[in-house]
């Protein structure tokens, strides 16, 4: 008797992978071309059935589809452990349309998690368009939670919700079906620090930006025009000279002793950094760094992110 074929989930997720163009590119890498890149994604179809692979208007770039954002993330931290250099763009659903309506792919979700963090998971869940199904209560001081959840919801949600739970939380998703397109999800509240020329980051430089919002790196780091050196504490993006330096002189001033103190910078995992991207902005990937840029490097070409934010917005 035939044994019947095994059902392959779909693809939900999508991100353009693409060569690295950043000023600081070759430098730790082994593998930088297109060809290389291009090999070594047909050599992860050959055993990874649930990849598609897809070109894209330039040879320089693919549009790689997979389940999910953490399958994606493997496979980029698998190539960047192999010694390439590659540039990832913001991941987005996969949609399709049936009689004439967009559908976009939906999630089963279950967190089990210890009874005091619900109320969190609740409101985390429920930013993201979650609808709870059912809760479990068996008196053993975790509670299992059931969601339906569109799967652009998942998009960085392991990560926040063991964060939120202080990695207590048990989280697992499977693929659900197809349901009509909800609308657009909430943009990035906040803007980018931008760095807006190339050289080292200075400790003084830094001390003066850090009351602009969260750093993403320290002193002493290579950046260039176009890089993302911090989360802004506005929603629109901020152009800051990093390099700066202190100025020496030989007047005595009451405030030339003041300790310089740095807040600790916050050190971006894979995962956060896919995350926190917008549609106008990468992540450089190399063997030895992960970093944030803008698509277009040069300030004075790159279109005002207050203005993509205005357009979003409904009119009155």
């Amino acid at each position: 008797m035939p044994m019947e074929p095994l059902l392959i989930d779909e693809p939900t997720l999508a991100m353009i992978f693409t060569v690295n163009s950043s000023p600081l590119s070759g430098k730790e890498g082994s593998y930088l071309t297109s060809r290389d890149l291009r090999d070594r994604l047909q050599k992860e179809l050959l055993t990874n059935v649930s990849i598609r692979v897809e070109d894209t208007d330039t040879p320089e770039s693919f549009r790689v589809l997979g389940r999910g954002e953490l399958q994606l993330a493997i496979l980029i931290e698998t190539m960047r452990r192999e010694g390439f250099e590659l540039m990832v763009g913001k991941p987005e659903i996969v949609t399709r349309t049936e009689n004439g309506k967009k559908l976009e792919p939906l999630e089963r979700l279950v967190i089990d998690v210890p009874e005091n963090f619900i109320g969190i998971i609740m409101e985390t869940t429920g930013s993201r368009r979650g609808e709870m199904l059912k809760m479990s209560n068996h008196g053993s001081g975790r509670v299992r939670m059931d969601f339906k959840i569109p799967s652009r919801g998942l998009i960085g949600l392991r990560s926040q919700l063991l964060t939120d739970t202080r990695g207590t939380a048990l989280i697992h998703s499977i693929f659900e079906g197809w349901v009509e397109y909800g609308g657009e999800l909430a943009l990035r509240p906040t803007g980018a620090l931008v760095a807006d020329r190339s050289g080292p980051s200075t400790a003084f430089a830094l001390w003066n930006i850090q009351e602009r919002g969260e750093l993403f790196i320290g002193p002493a780091i290579d950046v260039y025009e176009g890089m993302i050196v911090g989360e802004n504490s506005r929603e629109q993006d901020m152009d800051v000279n990093v390099t700066k330096e202190k100025k020496q002189t030989n007047m005595r001033s009451s405030s030339a002793d003041e300790a310089i103190r740095l807040i600790p910078h916050r050190e971006l995992s894979l995962e956060q950094a896919i995350e926190f991207i917008a549609d106008d902005e990468y992540v450089e990937i190399t063997p030895k760094s992960i970093r944030l840029r803008k698509k277009v490097l040069q300030a004075n070409k790159r279109p005002r992110r207050w203005q993509e934010i205005r357009a979003s917005q409904p009119t009155t």
